[in-house]
């Protein structure tokens, strides 16, 4: 990985792999194939998921930060706008800011203290060095490969970060432990797709160990909440085990699904298996929060 102290002076693009898939979401296509509402609502779950595991928005010790109106903020990754939307209604004091690079943010409506701007990481944050006191990261694991995460994205979120403040990254393992066998096909699939364009499907659990490595940072927090599914005694369960089908059905729409070789007309009964193997087998997955404060 080189020397550790020189890495925060990469300023180039990283190169893309041959055969590179832009992203997770592309792999599972689910965004071309379904109306946006569908989309936003399955978004909308997993931020409720993750809201729900960890007890809140944020692990970090930033409740200063959220009462400074001249706070910035930086939601990476942003989707609809889930979190960001409920943090600008929670915190009203500092001015937040989201970058994606598809455009699926409100485009009315939007509080005033928000701004957006579609955007691709790997082209570099369109923003100055020392500009955030907070930058927040979610579910975009598997949005880059391995190599991107070691050389450039975490070097770039940290180069936006103001001294002193705090990065924060939420993503789950991709492999699911205790599948049913339809699950666990369709799992291992997304797992060897991923891979085979260098994609780690469990980037989740490397990002403790390669955030304590980097000097520039310290006080690195490791919170890890358990994803059960198919316990329909919890909502928790439930609304899991729904998001999981829904997602499984666009996967096996697109190329995860041409690679399986299903046919269309067995999508609905092979979503409805999976449904109730979650509630056989008890299949589960880890989402894990890092937490960790740019040196003064």
């Amino acid at each position: 990985m080189g020397n550790k102290t020189s890495r925060f002076h990469f300023t180039r693009k990283p190169p893309k792999p041959k055969g590179y898939i832009s992203n997770y979401h592309e792999l599972l296509s689910s965004f071309k194939l379904e109306e946006k509402s569908d989309h936003d609502e399955k978004e909308h779950l997993v931020h409720f998921i993750i809201k729900e595991l960890f007890k809140g928005n944020f692990s970090s010790p930033i409740h200063n930060i959220l009462s400074d109106p001249n706070a910035k903020i930086l939601d990476v990754g942003c989707g609809s706008g889930f979190w960001l939307l409920e943090m600008a209604a929670d915190y009203s004091s500092p001015q937040y800011f989201g970058i994606d690079n598809l455009s699926t943010f409100p485009k009315s409506t939007i509080p005033s203290n928000i701004e957006f701007s579609q955007h691709n990481l790997l082209e570099g944050l369109p923003f100055p060095d020392n500009t955030f006191e907070f930058v927040h990261i979610q579910s975009v694991g598997s949005e880059f490969t391995e190599t991107q995460w070691e050389t450039f994205v975490y070097q770039e979120l940290a180069r936006v970060l103001k001294p002193g403040g705090w990065l924060e990254i939420c993503d789950p393992e991709i492999e699911f432990s205790n599948c049913g066998p339809t699950l666990k096909q369709l799992n291992l699939t997304v797992c060897n797709c991923l891979m085979a364009i260098n994609v780690n499907p469990q980037m989740a659990l490397r990002h403790h160990s390669l955030i304590k490595s980097f000097p520039i940072f310290s006080n690195v927090i490791h919170d890890k909440g358990h994803m059960q599914l198919g316990n329909y005694t919890h909502k928790i369960g439930k609304i899991g085990t729904l998001t999981m089908k829904e997602y499984s059905r666009f996967a096996y729409k697109g190329p995860i699904g041409k690679i399986m070789k299903i046919d269309p007309k067995d999508i609905n009964s092979l979503t409805d298996k999976i449904e109730i193997e979650c509630e056989l087998y008890k299949p589960y997955y880890f989402y894990h929060r890092v937490c960790a404060q740019k040196a003064a």
